[in-house]
């Protein structure tokens, strides 16, 4: 009896149009955050957004009537807004660790985890102190977190899967997610290895896989606030979920931030 080895899976690297382009389908339909700056961010303020990605919380706050100017270092993810018609945003590409205005901002928006993808708390905190000086003075600063939950850190390294499923949007057929999570103790880190299936149903399509793998800062609650009061920010107002509960200290893996510039 001959056994026939199944072959080698082959992940192709993901470019940044492909990430661009699976972000959009992934995250455009995501509104459970909105709600949360729209309630902290006063009547027709100038918001600046960092790391606004293809642009759906900067488009949903211009339509409430704020200024907004989002920023992302991704000329793809910018090139995904353009795509799309009905927004009055400003969209720069630019590293929100060396930002440039000539005007201050009444909220900066830090959303979805975005700080967590500079790693480095050298960047971190230079992007932080670059945050609070384009800030009017009394303006805040809303952040949004990761941290990392006490079972993945008891994992020890061991990989947390997640699956998740989307409709293609030009052809038949699914994309599918799979997220591999694994906690570095040594270098308080989160490693995500995200891989792509693209699954049309027409025979005549090709199916593709791609992956990458994120290194994120996984830093505890108490040190992410040591690093917003050592670059200036205080009054912080801490909050577990999108419809501004109190956070729970080693319970919630989401950290809402508000801090202020006196």
């Amino acid at each position: 009896m001959h056994h026939h080895k199944e072959p080698d899976e082959i992940f192709y690297p993901l470019s940044k149009k492909q990430y661009a382009e699976f972000y959009s389908i992934e995250m455009d339909g995501f509104t459970g955050d909105i709600k949360f700056y729209q309630e902290h961010c006063a009547e027709g303020s100038r918001i600046l957004e960092l790391g606004c990605g293809t642009g759906r919380i900067s488009k949903a706050l211009s339509s409430m009537g704020h200024a907004v100017t989002g920023l992302d270092l991704s000329l793809e993810m910018l090139r995904q807004v353009k795509n799309r018609t009905g927004s009055t945003s400003t969209y720069l590409c630019m590293d929100m660790t060396q930002m440039t205005f000539t005007t201050a901002f009444d909220h900066i928006l830090i959303p979805y985890n975005t700080l967590n993808l500079l790693e480095d708390e050298v960047l971190i905190k230079q992007c932080l102190q670059q945050t609070w000086h384009h800030l009017k003075r009394n303006g805040t600063l809303l952040l949004q977190l990761h941290i990392p939950d006490k079972e993945l850190i008891q994992m020890k390294g061991e990989k947390r899967f997640q699956f998740q499923m989307f409709t293609l949007p030009h052809v038949r057929g699914k994309l599918i997610k799979e997220t591999f999570c694994w906690y570095c103790n040594n270098t308080q880190s989160i490693y995500l290895e995200e891989r792509y299936r693209v699954r049309p149903t027409d025979d005549n399509t090709s199916r593709e896989d791609y992956s990458q793998t994120l290194q994120l800062a996984g830093f505890s609650e108490k040190h992410w606030l040591r690093l917003l009061t050592l670059c200036g920010f205080q009054n912080l107002t801490l909050y577990g979920g999108y419809n501004s509960r109190p956070f729970r200290y080693g319970k919630d893996p989401i950290l809402l931030v508000k801090a202020c510039r006196n």
